[in-house]
């Protein structure tokens, strides 16, 4: 290391996940890029369970650099995270990714490539083998895109604000210290975006490198989804209202999100009901061995579709409905 610090400092947010953690510092141990070269912060965001002690065994190895904090929100723990770095570039990754040996080589190639203070880079994240072959997971991430967009955008692309995703980006950490840092008030979703909107001001761009790898390795099941998508949409709402930009508000979906819901709302019930219906059949198929047919596939793709639009409407709905009781809360 040198006197000035390391290249990179990789930041992890982190609550109640420590099977989860421990394999992702693993990861980060066999990396090719010399270990000199970076340093990994842990913030634990108020765990409950043994978080302390699975980063422990490591910790030396990895010169792992373990902070808690009482329970705040990614924002909190990430902004946390990045006043305790040293690195030139602050990579900040997930606590349920596992990084591919060349990650962090890969992320300072493409810096090299783009020295600029405005631009980030965004790696690509991908499904772990177990996980492929899931129905829901194949949807959210290469269909709907309701997780990543990755199927629209070429390696090497130069990319706007809606792609500084959290977890899998890193940027000059002097540009996020002079120009502005995650905004508490977001404790799940839309911390990175939100962001990024504000940095793209100051001239923010995003480089795509798709050899940069990180591999998730937690699946969700249906109901879990569900249950982020609400809170993503609380998010949502919270960000459309703090920016009257159209750009956010297209982004946000909040723009007529209350005439869509008043028009939907009493069908929730049984488009959910449906969905999980269809989810539930698609995967006692697979167990069974047998290959979804194009019409399967077509209808559950549809259900998903109907059924995490909804979930994310009725987040932005909760939110609103929530200001207008107490107007002085951000939900």
């Amino acid at each position: 290391m040198m006197a000035s610090g390391p290249r990179m400092s990789v930041v992890i947010c982190t609550r109640n996940r420590a099977p989860l953690l421990q394999r992702t510092l693993e990861s980060l141990a066999a990396q090719t890029l010399d270990r000199s070269a970076f340093e990994v912060i842990v913030v634990d965001d108020g765990s409950t369970d043994h978080t302390r002690e699975a980063v422990a065994p490591i910790s030396a190895d990895l010169g792992v650099r373990y902070a808690y904090q009482r329970h705040a929100g990614l924002a909190s723990g990430k902004n946390h995270g990045l006043f305790l770095s040293r690195g030139t570039l602050v990579l900040f990754q997930d606590d349920d990714d596992l990084a591919t040996p060349t990650l962090l080589e890969e992320h300072l190639r493409a810096h090299d490539a783009h020295p600029e203070p405005h631009v980030a880079v965004l790696g690509y994240t991908r499904l772990d083998p177990s996980l492929e072959d899931d129905p829901l997971m194949h949807f959210i991430t290469e269909v709907g895109c309701f997780l990543f967009a990755y199927p629209g955008i070429a390696d090497g692309a130069v990319l706007d604000f809606e792609y500084f995703w959290g977890g899998r980006t890193s940027c000059k950490r002097a540009f996020l210290l002079d120009r502005g840092v995650f905004n508490h008030v977001f404790r799940f979703g839309c911390e990175d975006i939100e962001l990024g909107y504000r940095l793209s001001a100051y001239g923010l761009r995003v480089a795509y490198n798709a050899r940069a790898v990180s591999v998730m390795v937690r699946g969700v099941t249906f109901e879990e989804f569900c249950d982020r998508l609400v809170r993503q949409g609380r998010s949502n709402f919270v960000f459309g209202r703090l920016h009257d930009d159209p750009r956010v508000q297209q982004w946000t979906r909040v723009a007529g999100s209350d005439e869509r819901w008043r028009a939907t709302a009493g069908a929730h019930d049984s488009i959910l009901a449906s969905a999980r219906r269809l989810d539930a059949m698609a995967r006692r198929k697979r167990e069974l061995g047998f290959a979804l047919d194009p019409l399967d596939v077509h209808c559950l793709h549809e259900a998903y579709r109907r059924a995490f639009d909804l979930c994310t409407l009725k987040g932005i709905s909760e939110a609103r409905a929530q200001t207008m009781r107490a107007p002085s809360v951000i939900p």
